[in-house]
């Protein structure tokens, strides 16, 4: 298998099943599934039929059939990052702030304090 589809190959085949083959035939690219099925099994799957996967699910709203997903991971090590701000002190109105503390035009009251660990 080329190095560059082993691994959208790996990830089709994690999904591989009825439900991929009904909605590859509904999409209209069952002939392309079974092709890529057949080049799997010899190790040689062009990246040409991967990419007409991708698009047909894609135009049905199934993005990256064959790509990895992005996710979100922390930075590795230690991190105590806080970020300070204030918000509304009676939780009457969406008003925030950074900065000096503010307070309400209304009440006169001093916006609470809030922190959010980064």
């Amino acid at each position: 298998m080329a190095p560059t589809t082993g691994p959208r190959v790996g990830i089709l085949c994690e999904q591989a099943g009825e439900a991929l083959a009904d909605r590859a035939a509904r999409y209209g690219v069952a002939d392309v599934l079974a092709r890529v099925v057949a080049a799997a099994s010899r190790g040689e799957v062009a990246e040409a039929d991967l990419d007409l996967l991708d698009s047909a699910f894609a135009r049905h709203g199934i993005d990256h059939l064959t790509r990895g997903h992005r996710s979100f991971e922390p930075w590795p090590g230690a991190r105590k990052l806080v970020a300070t701000g204030w918000e509304c002190p009676t939780g009457a109105c969406p008003r925030v702030a950074t900065g000096e503390q503010p307070s309400c035009r209304l009440t006169g009251r001093p916006f609470r304090e809030t922190r959010v660990e980064l």
